[in-house]
This record gives C-alpha cells, sequence and structure tokens, in this order.
C-alpha cells in the first residue's frame, strides 16, 4: 500500500469514527454529536478531495444543524410547557438537563430534569400525580428530542455519502 493510499484509509477511518461518536454523542450529551459530524465531512473535504462535496451536502449539513441547535433547545421547553408546568419548573428542566450531564451520565440527562420538576412542581402545592405527569414530559421531551436529532444526523450523513460515493 502506498503512502497517499494508506492516508486515505486512515482518514476513511477517522471519519467513521467521527460519525459513529456523533450518533453515541445523541444519546451521551457529553459528546458533540452534531461537532462529530462535521467534523468527519471537514475531513474528508480537507484530507481526502476539496472538490467532491457539492454545495447540496453543505446546505444540508447547515440546514440541519440549525434545525437540530433550535429542536435541542426549544422542545424540552415545549413539551414541558404542554404538560402543565409552571415557569419555574420549565427552566428548572432546562437546568436541569445540563447538570444531568455531569451527574450520572448518561442517565443523568434523564432523571435530574424529571427529579428537579417534580420537586418543584410539589413545593409549589401541586398533587403528586399531576406532578408526575409534569416531570414525566421532561422524559417525552428527551425522547422526542433524541429521536429527531438522531433522524436529522442520519440525513446529514446520509448527504454527505450520497455525494461522496453517488453523485461524486
Amino acid at each position: 500500500m502506498e503512502k497517499g493510499e494508506f492516508m486515505e484509509v486512515f482518514w476513511w477511518i477517522v471519519i467513521v469514527i467521527c460519525f459513529v461518536a456523533g450518533i453515541a454523542g445523541i444519546v451521551l450529551p457529553i459528546l458533540p454529536s452534531v461537532a462529530l459530524v462535521w467534523a468527519g465531512v471537514a475531513i474528508y473535504h480537507f484530507f481526502i478531495d476539496t472538490q467532491v462535496l457539492s454545495w447540496i451536502t453543505w446546505a444540508t449539513m447547515i440546514f440541519f444543524t440549525a434545525i437540530i441547535l433550535i429542536v435541542d433547545q426549544l422542545s424540552n421547553v415545549m413539551v414541558v410547557k404542554h404538560y402543565g408546568a409552571s415557569k419555574l419548573s420549565t427552566v428548572a428542566s432546562l437546568v436541569g438537563a445540563f447538570i444531568g450531564i455531569f451527574v450520572f451520565p448518561p442517565f443523568g440527562v434523564v432523571l435530574v430534569p424529571f427529579f428537579l420538576v417534580l420537586i418543584l412542581e410539589l413545593l409549589q402545592n401541586r398533587p403528586l400525580d399531576k406532578a408526575f405527569n409534569i416531570a414525566f414530559g421532561t422524559i417525552v421531551a428527551f425522547v422526542g428530542s433524541t429521536l429527531a436529532k438522531g433522524l436529522m444526523q442520519i440525513i446529514m450523513m446520509g448527504a454527505f455519502f450520497a455525494d461522496v460515493f453517488l453523485i461524486a
């Protein structure tokens, strides 16, 4: 194997690692999932072939990155509000998700907001069943957001692979 071929294989291995880590980052929030997908695409562009990727790949990457960022921030607030959370609990669900990254990962991202919202709703004299239902909304938001982010990242990777292997 020549040096150029070896390096291309090496970079493809790094790209695949970035993409796999990006998918893992969907459920392990400590990993920057979207940034890892971008890293894989950038590695291909800068180290393998600067001419292959078309505007379709770049537009898909930019569009879905923006959507992922918006969905990630708003889904929790919207779903928890839909379940009837107070303003304080809505904010607590966001703060709890952030704290949960560092407390008991990866489960803390789900459990910390759940218990934080449950406790806050109980402190505001909500009945236990209503407080539990509102707290359950944090789990619904996490699952929905995770599925949406996963689908969008797969679309981003699909556009990349289509550009590299089908269109080029």
